[in-house]
């Protein structure tokens, strides 16, 4: 077995405020410490709470803002380790795609898995066996989370309220994502005022219509990339009207060109 990828560590800040949404191409496992804040994952919107566990997956559009100090463990772990792990009866990957976003977990099963992500933190050595027992606990912390996701009701996990209010402009954009979309377009068809919407989409998700439209062009055009379309028409297909600009976009998000992309992912260098 070929050591596992993935990074760990304890994130711990006074205030924390992500200035835009952003996306990765590995998974994130995500245990919250802290009290008071909003997660934006996917198209929906969980509150920060001491014992949530958030999972996410590759390319999934989120941020997060805490409206006070924000403590949490976080696990980024590539979806080929994942799969390389997983058996037919357990299976990662299907989870990741299946289940939802967030657990809220009580206080004893919290401080199993703060143990578990204390254990994974400490550093490694080179004395016999350690690779193995630090492959023990990095397994032990995976069931642990995806069980519990495996075994949640989806109808009973808790979104923030406010998210009712931007929830059908969420739907309209992602319905026309490949139309051309201007703040006059979308306040028309979702009957609101535009300065109304700005302001309510920016209070609910923290970043604006048009940052979040570009975000989600660029995650459209990741899928259609890796099927072997070209890059042309990829751009036109998610909505650019200017082959450069999708261009400089595409790179701006994701630090690679969009030939490059394609280029590496049907090579096999992407997961």
């Amino acid at each position: 077995m070929t050591p596992a990828k993935y990074q760990m560590r304890l994130n711990w800040d006074d205030s924390w405020h992500m200035d835009r949404p952003h996306f990765h191409e590995d998974i994130e496992i995500l245990l919250c410490l802290s009290d008071g804040g909003d997660f934006f994952i996917e198209n929906e919107l969980y509150p920060l709470h001491w014992g949530a566990l958030f999972l996410i997956g590759e390319a999934t559009l989120h941020k997060s803002t805490a409206s006070d100090s924000y403590k949490r463990y976080v696990l980024h772990i590539s979806s080929s380790t994942l799969q390389e792990l997983s058996m037919p009866q357990s299976d990662f990957l299907a989870c990741i795609r299946e289940s939802g976003h967030c657990v809220l977990f009580k206080k004893e099963k919290t401080s199993e898995l703060i143990k578990l992500f204390e254990q994974l933190e400490k550093p490694r050595n080179d004395a016999f066996g350690n690779d193995m027992q630090n492959m023990i606990v990095l397994l032990s912390l995976l069931l642990k989370v995806f069980s519990s996701f495996e075994t949640t009701d989806r109808s009973k996990v808790v979104l923030n309220p406010d998210f009712a209010r931007i929830s059908p402009i969420l739907e309209f954009i992602q319905e026309h994502l490949a139309e051309p979309l201007t703040l006059d377009i979308i306040a028309s068809n979702c009957f609101i005022n535009k300065y109304h919407l700005c302001h309510s989409f920016k209070a609910v998700t923290g970043f604006s219509v048009m940052e979040y439209i570009i975000h989600c062009r660029v995650l459209k055009a990741r899928e259609l990339l890796r099927k072997g379309m070209r890059v042309q028409e990829v751009g036109e297909t998610v909505g650019f009207r200017n082959n450069e600009h999708f261009i400089r976009t595409f790179g701006a998000l994701t630090g690679t060109s969009p030939k490059r992309y394609a280029k590496e992912y049907l090579a096999g260098d992407k997961c």
